[in-house]
């Protein structure tokens, strides 16, 4: 009896010992395999090969593909597309602008108006926007090169009736498209 309470002693004092040994055989278990059985007439998993496996995995070392090192393994050998031409820029800030400062559209007709101008991340994330918050009502000029078009990317400013509206553009597939505008408010 004297035995079994100083074991038992042991075992209240060092609790945590024996919960931290229990957790490991547990772990252990589970990465063995061992443990639950899988329901009758299911497959045991194969647990060799790669630690990520995919469907249809294959080993390929980087040279095997015939492949020189460190060339572009990207698989994509379409030539990049040419860029638009830099007169279309300012037409399509324009084209953007005036679909942009229309306030009094409903929502999916505003989106539907401005989206086509846009790249299609950003023409995603203009669908958050509520169209009776544009300040802005109408275009009153004609957009000013804040950036001129070079290397794909081209920057306008859009004055409007209730301030500046100004227009990133990229050249994306051929085409330029907006990726982002801001607008300043005109001081009153």
């Amino acid at each position: 009896m004297a035995r079994r309470a100083a074991t038992s002693a042991r075992i209240k004092d060092g609790g945590w010992q024996v919960r931290a040994l229990l957790a490991a055989v547990g772990a252990a278990a589970a990465l063995t395999g061992c443990g639950t059985a899988a329901e009758p007439g299911t497959p045991t998993p194969d647990l060799s090969g790669p630690v990520y496996p995919t469907a249809g995995a294959v080993e390929v070392s980087p040279t095997s593909t015939g492949e020189a090192l460190g060339s572009d393994d990207h698989g994509d050998e379409r030539a990049p597309a040419a860029l638009p031409p830099a007169a279309q820029a300012p037409k399509v800030a324009a084209a953007f602008a005036a679909a942009w400062a229309r306030s009094d559209l409903p929502a999916d007709v505003w989106w539907k108006r401005v989206a086509p101008h846009c790249e299609e991340g950003f023409a995603r994330a203009l669908r958050t926007v509520d169209p009776a918050q544009v300040p802005a009502t109408q275009v009153t000029s004609r957009p000013a090169v804040k950036q001129a078009p070079k290397d794909g990317a081209a920057v306008y400013e859009v004055p409007t009736d209730a301030g500046t509206l100004t227009v990133t553009l990229a050249a994306v597939n051929g085409r330029w498209m907006v990726t982002g505008n801001d607008f300043v408010r005109a001081v009153q």
